[in-house]
């Protein structure tokens, strides 16, 4: 069973290390701009919060959400106020492949749902590049309820219908 707690300084080692790992870094990229992201998480970047998976109280991934109107202003698809994005992985090669991206999934729904009483839908967007899409990613989501919208091509959870 995973828990969140928020990421605190002392896990940029580990988070370094999952983000140069080939199985994380082909669909998370360039690992400086995530790690920058984070060294600023008090400040150019508090609108997100950063999350450290654990199970059994030893660091297993991360996952983060946010507002996506503070995220991505007018650059991106307009939504509706009370938006959020989420991002996950499971950083332990060896918990890779046992459907755990279920449970993760859900574990960031569920703190998007307690902390920010005005969510009303939540985007995750599982495609790095037209051509590499995260199969199993859409399918973790596809699990939790989240919905391919063709118009805006991100996967779409509404919390509120």
């Amino acid at each position: 069973m995973f828990v969140l707690r928020k990421f605190e300084d002392e896990d940029m080692a580990v988070m370094k290390k999952w983000l140069e790992k080939e199985y994380v870094s082909k669909w998370f990229g360039d690992a400086s701009e995530w790690l920058y992201e984070i060294e600023h998480r008090n400040d150019e970047f508090d609108f997100i919060k950063h999350f450290i998976v654990e199970e059994k109280g030893m660091p297993v991934g991360f996952c983060q959400y946010y507002d996506w109107k503070k995220a991505f202003d007018a650059e991106g698809p307009s939504e509706p106020d009370g938006t959020y994005g989420i991002d996950y992985m499971i950083g332990e090669e060896h918990l890779l492949g046992k459907g755990l991206g279920k449970e993760l999934v859900k574990l960031i729904c569920d703190k998007v749902i307690e902390d920010e009483p005005n969510a009303i839908q939540l985007i995750a967007d599982p495609t790095i590049e037209e051509e590499r899409v995260n199969v199993t990613s859409i399918k973790v989501l596809e699990t939790n309820g989240f919905k391919y919208n063709k118009e805006t091509a991100v996967y779409k959870k509404q919390l509120i219908v």
